[in-house]
């Protein structure tokens, strides 16, 4: 017994994805971020998958009074590991041009647990706090949700296949149960251990149930809802529910939780109560909707990695040109995945052996070179060439800092460099060379936050209100004037904000530093290199 097609379920797929990449995004209007609550584009997708993975199971085994496991997980292998390997397998030539030792290792280590449907379980091991700035720089941290999706996917066909031969009258309440306890799960771990109610499988069970109960109702009543007004007035009501969580939600709002509740109702009205007749159905199945559902998952697996490693870069850092050009080089990516990748391995004319041939190729490619490289410690004397070749370069750094007239900020004497001067809120950043690494990162958060930046950096020079380096005799490089002519200006300062820092060790006690990866200074670096 076949589905029918709904358009409708790839718009809903499209709204979906498009909520999660502009979240991922990081955009902001008038210094305020918009989308906070796009996470919430991988609970439809759960609810989704909840819908469809129940009716394939219901509708075979109702039809033909048995279940094919080796069909049912062939079509979620064609769906799933082709995409998720080539995105894998693209993504290692940049975290080996890009990433320092230990970030090499986590990379490496996310690609294996991610192989292996864990990479929710080593996320949380690790501390990974989703949403957070760190996090952002973790190429495969999205994969979480697909692991949590193929966890269920194990267990739900046995759980619902029993339910259905021992039990099948009360298969209803079997579902309703564990969506009543998996909810109570949810809200009670999301108050007390919030890593865990997110990234576990027990937590997100009722979101998929959701869909799993609606997938009930339509095959044993033969149909879903026929109340005529009911369906031209609900799924608006559901739309505005999912649209008031992607505004309104952030990362401080308990999830999941019974907060979560209103989106999942949201989508599950809109699955309900849709109708061809119905303006919000015409909307999603709309070749615009449907067409982005469709490249919805190569959409989702790209677009994380594309985001991370422009970051990592300062590609595209507080710049909404470019952060618009890393979305339209992930949405055609994404359509060439969708086509040359996505569809011929979906494609049933296209030999199982063949597919799962390439698969067992790419994979064994993956474990192969992702377990020499956390062995090898990622071959940390490629550390310093990582470092000159894209961020250590001092004319290539200090280039990034020129103001409108041309002067570089970290300019070796006297200079001041302002950012958005026509903003009246001042943020000053004082300090030496090891400040002035950050300045570019900082300038471009601070000035899009709508604040004046200006900075004075100088190699080698520290300066700190009541504290006097030359006159210590701490550094002896320092011109006096300098320090005298910041004091000057600060004492005019009133609301500014004032950052100072350097490299104080070395400035005090005459300590050089080692964090143990390959970043040393002075003659451990010769020495060791």
């Amino acid at each position: 017994m076949k589905l029918t097609y709904r358009p409708e379920i790839d718009g809903l797929r499209a709204i979906a994805v498009g909520a999660v990449v502009l979240y991922h995004a990081q955009l902001s209007f008038f210094g305020d971020k918009i989308f906070t609550g796009g996470f919430i584009g991988v609970d439809i997708f759960f609810v989704i998958s909840g819908y469809l993975i129940t009716s394939i199971i219901l509708k075979e085994l109702i039809s033909t009074g048995t279940f094919s496991f080796k069909y049912f997980y062939e079509r979620r292998i064609r769906r799933i590991l082709p995409a998720l390997l080539v995105v894998m397998l693209a993504s290692m030539p940049f975290a080996w041009m890009y990433f320092i030792p230990i970030s090499f290792i986590d990379f490496s280590k996310s690609i294996l647990y991610s192989l292996g449907f864990g990479s929710n379980f080593y996320f949380h091991y690790s501390g990974q706090e989703y949403g957070a700035i760190d996090g952002l720089l973790k190429p495969f941290l999205h994969t979480w949700s697909l692991s949590v999706e193929e966890q269920f996917y194990i267990l739900f066909p046995i759980v619902l296949l029993a339910s259905f031969r021992f039990c099948r009258k009360y298969l209803f309440y079997i579902l309703i149960i564990g969506f009543v306890v998996s909810l109570g799960f949810a809200e009670w771990t999301s108050r007390n251990y919030i890593s865990i109610s997110f990234y576990f499988l027990h937590t997100r069970i009722w979101e998929l149930l959701a869909g799993s109960i609606l997938a009930y109702f339509e095959i044993s009543l033969g149909h879903r809802s026929r109340q005529k007004t009911l369906n031209m007035i609900l799924p608006t009501i559901g739309l505005i529910l999912i649209t008031h969580s992607f505004i309104y939600f952030n990362d401080k709002t308990f999830h999941p939780s019974l907060y979560t509740l209103s989106p999942i109702i949201g989508v599950s009205l809109i699955i309900w109560f849709s109708d061809p007749k119905d303006i919000i159905t015409k909307i999603l199945s709309t070749k615009l909707f449907v067409g982005v559902g469709l490249i919805s998952y190569s959409l989702y697996l790209w677009h994380f990695p594309i985001f991370s490693f422009a970051r990592i870069i300062n590609f595209s850092q507080g710049d909404i040109s470019k952060k618009l050009l890393i979305g339209i080089i992930a949405l055609i990516i994404s359509i060439l995945s969708y086509l040359l990748i996505e569809r011929p391995s979906r494609n049933r004319e296209n030999k199982f052996k063949i597919i799962i041939s390439g698969i067992i190729i790419l994979t064994s490619i993956l474990v192969i070179s992702n377990s020499i490289i956390i062995k090898e410690k990622a071959f940390e004397k490629r550390f310093p060439e990582i470092l000159q070749k894209n961020f250590g370069g001092s004319e290539k750094q200090r280039a990034l800092l020129k103001n409108s007239n041309g002067e570089i900020c970290d300019s070796g004497d006297f200079r001041i460099c302002k950012f958005n001067t026509f903003s009246s809120k001042k943020i000053y950043i004082v300090g030496d060379s090891h400040l002035g690494s950050i300045m570019f990162d900082l300038k471009n958060r601070v000035v899009e936050k709508d604040y004046q930046f200006i900075t004075s950096i100088l190699p080698a020079c520290m300066y700190f209100p009541g504290f006097d380096l030359v006159e210590k005799n701490f550094i002896k490089t320092c011109n006096n004037d300098y320090f005298l002519k910041l004091k000057k200006i600060f004492l005019k300062e009133k609301d500014s904000i004032i950052i100072f820092g350097g490299r104080l060790p070395v400035y005090i006690s005459n300590s050089y530093f080692n964090n143990q990866e390959g970043g040393v200074e002075g003659n451990k670096f010769s020495s060791k290199y």
